[in-house]
């Protein structure tokens, strides 16, 4: 750990029960995924403030019309542990869409005095303890001058699921294997997506952090067959690139390229090593 804060984010799963049926949901305050009879919905917020948004994702077809046979229904709605992992996928997969608008309606104080780096620290640690997502990850972090330094330890590529919906030509919702390439192109979108989410988040925190040296690893296996953290991407974010109206749409990776960054993504998709920056790359 190269940075003095450090939080464990654990995930959240819990079981619905109530008379329209069984539902599941995934996360808790700020992000989180509910999935049931009328499909896969994902609900964002922003804790402390009463914002609130639900989105439909996927419609499973569980519910055809109030005339279709009771046994037609059953056939095309997908098993309790495969709409889990839909949901799972969904929400983590396209956690960089969440990445939220910076406040535009600072106050006069907040904009005029910079609050000292142990209050600013305190802030970030609060949105962090507040968020639960799929899978587990840390964040270590430190501010100083305006700049936060983060390093995150990634989740794993195993963590994410294996199986995917597909639906026939009948209607049928069946279960299917992800080929090695489509993990590995989740994974990716995963892990760069959430380091764009994070930051979008820091960046709320205060008007005077201007920067955000955030490095992400994950733990592979040496030649010896020990685990050892692995730094795959490095990245240098400013705040003027999360001013951009609709920069959410743009693809994580793509986004991440639009500032230095160190990152080496081979022809597979596999992300390989990279040496992190250090504090020299923000200029101190």
């Amino acid at each position: 750990m190269r940075f003095r804060k450090k939080l464990n984010l654990f995930k959240g799963v819990k079981l619905n029960v109530s008379k329209s049926g069984v539902s599941l949901t995934v996360g808790r305050k700020g992000v989180s995924a509910n999935v049931g009879p009328e499909g896969l919905f994902l609900n964002t917020s922003i804790p402390g403030t009463g914002l609130y948004d639900r989105k439909k994702l996927l419609d499973f077809g569980g519910r055809k019309s109030d005339a279709a046979p009771a046994r037609d229904r059953a056939d095309t709605a997908p098993d309790a542990k495969l709409t889990q992992a839909e949901a799972l996928t969904e929400v983590f997969v396209n956690i960089g869409a969440l990445a939220r608008d910076l406040p535009r309606d600072w106050s006069e104080e907040e904009l005029a005095l910079p609050p000292e780096d142990e209050i600013v620290e305190a802030a970030v640690g609060e949105w962090l303890s507040a968020l639960s997502l799929p899978i587990d990850f840390n964040v270590s972090y430190e501010y100083e001058g305006g700049v936060l330094f983060v390093d995150m330890d990634l989740p794993e590529i195993e963590h994410l699921p294996t199986v995917k919906a597909r639906q026939l030509a009948s209607g049928q919702v069946k279960q299917a294997d992800k080929s090695r390439k489509e993990l590995k192109a989740e994974y990716a979108r995963c892990v760069f997506g959430l380091g764009m989410f994070c930051a979008s988040y820091f960046f709320c925190v205060t008007p005077h952090m201007e920067k955000i040296l955030l490095s992400a690893y994950t733990q592979r296996r040496d030649s010896r067959g020990d685990l050892e953290d692995v730094y795959i991407y490095s990245v240098v974010f400013e705040r003027e690139g999360f001013e951009q109206p609709g920069y959410q749409h743009t693809e994580p990776e793509a986004f991440l390229c639009r500032f230095k960054n160190r990152m080496n993504k081979a022809a597979d998709g596999t992300l390989k090593r990279i040496e992190p920056f250090g504090p020299d790359a923000v200029g101190m």
